[in-house]
């Protein structure tokens, strides 16, 4: 994969080898948490115009283990996994969220870290609403139609999308209960002190600030 714009390298002084995922849904804050990331020399890749979810789905199919390292060599941090048809260079048709692979990518690289980055859920159903001027929503209504075999209206989408946030909290949340020996943190944008999210990171990585930066328009 040609290194673009969203991808960026860890600079000189990054030793670190332990991976960071941030496993919740887009427009979570992960624009922001992209300029942390970078900020402190991290190297990031943010979406990547849908090439850092199909290298996810091309390593599921082939070897049954996600390697986003052999895919961007130099890039420790791995932020906003979505694959969107029609939206950025698609070599798939079918709509890919990240967050609900969070078991596969815990599996394949259990030493990492693993943020779940969370907002409250209204605040998010209203931020996807607004996203692309709302052709995000409405290339997602038209992909629930097509898999559903009916006509999904907004009012459809919205009730999709609260069930699955619900459920993709509840289980990652669940896992991070059940397995403490994971590095996993459960990080609010909105209520989460950004020291916590600094001490997370604190025994690989040196965030630096006071408060995470605001990038995006949330």
């Amino acid at each position: 994969i040609p290194i673009r714009k969203p991808v960026s390298i860890n600079a000189k002084e990054i030793t670190a080898n332990r991976r960071i995922y941030v496993i919740g849904f887009n427009r979570c804050g992960t624009r922001s948490l992209t300029t942390a990331f970078k900020q402190a020399g991290i190297g990031c890749v943010h979406w990547d115009r849908n090439q850092l979810m199909l290298a996810i789905l091309s390593d599921l199919r082939r070897t049954g283990r996600i390697n986003l390292s052999a895919h961007y060599p130099g890039s420790n941090a791995f932020l906003d996994l979505i694959h969107v048809p029609e939206h950025g260079e698609s070599g798939d048709h079918i709509l890919t969220e990240g967050t609900l692979l969070h078991q596969q990518l815990i599996d394949s690289d259990p030493e990492a870290y693993f943020i779940l980055n969370t907002r409250h859920v209204e605040d998010w159903l209203a931020s996807r609403c607004r996203h692309l001027n709302g052709s995000f929503l409405e290339i997602y209504r038209r992909h629930l139609s097509r898999i559903q075999g009916r006509e999904f209206s907004v009012d459809d989408v919205l009730q999709d999308w609260r069930r699955m946030w619900h459920q993709a909290h509840a289980d990652i949340i669940g896992r991070f209960q059940r397995e403490p020996q994971l590095r996993g943190l459960v990080y609010d944008i909105q209520l989460t002190p950004f020291q916590t999210l600094k001490q997370f990171l604190a025994p690989d990585y040196s965030l630096v600030g006071d408060a995470l930066p605001r990038s995006g328009n949330g």
